[in-house]
């Protein structure tokens, strides 16, 4: 059996189809490309708290960034923030330290593997809320970093941009409270 040969053109259904599947790879990405990456302003009195799964105490709480952007992380762990000079700040929480030196140097690795590669620098960080750890600072790229804890809480903060130093990290380090 043959089948008749088709006389006629598709090429109003060829490019209904080239037209929608245009369509499904192009708008979607203008969509994205058009809505901003959405930041809140931090009021100067607010308090900004991270959360690490564990057992209580395993929130901490600080301030010291009124006026910053914050970015929001979908980690409760993790809190994002963006000074008016651009440099950004990081700070997270883990929860069940038992040893608090083995953890720095851990978190410290981690750092490297988050994509700032640092080096302890030998300073030594006591706050008015009792925490205390070491600073340190970037390698391969202009930041500064503490690793702080206190009572089985350790907390990572990192400050990058080009005029990041530790002074512009103490307000933040100075208002660390452990909330319950």
């Amino acid at each position: 059996m043959s089948w008749p040969i088709r006389t006629g053109h598709d090429w109003r259904q060829a490019g209904l189809v080239i037209a929608v599947v245009a369509a499904l790879l192009a708008v979607p990405s203008a969509v994205a490309a058009l809505v901003p990456t959405r930041e809140t302003a931090v009021a100067p009195d607010a308090e900004i708290k991270v959360t690490a799964p564990g057992e209580e105490p395993d929130t901490v709480g600080f301030g010291g960034v009124g006026g910053w952007q914050r970015r929001p992380t979908g980690d409760r762990t993790t809190a994002v923030l963006i000074a008016p000079d651009g440099s950004r700040l990081a700070v997270s929480v883990i929860d069940g330290v038992t040893d608090f030196a083995d953890a720095a140097d851990w978190r410290l690795k981690v750092l490297g593997a988050q994509g700032f590669k640092a080096d302890f620098d030998g300073g030594e960080v006591k706050t008015p809320n009792g925490f205390s750890g070491r600073t340190c600072r970037g390698t391969d790229r202009a930041g500064v970093c503490a690793i702080v804890g206190n009572e089985k809480l350790a907390v990572t903060l990192v400050l990058i941009g080009d005029d990041a130093t530790l002074p512009e990290l103490t307000p933040v380090l100075e208002t660390l409270t452990v909330r319950r």
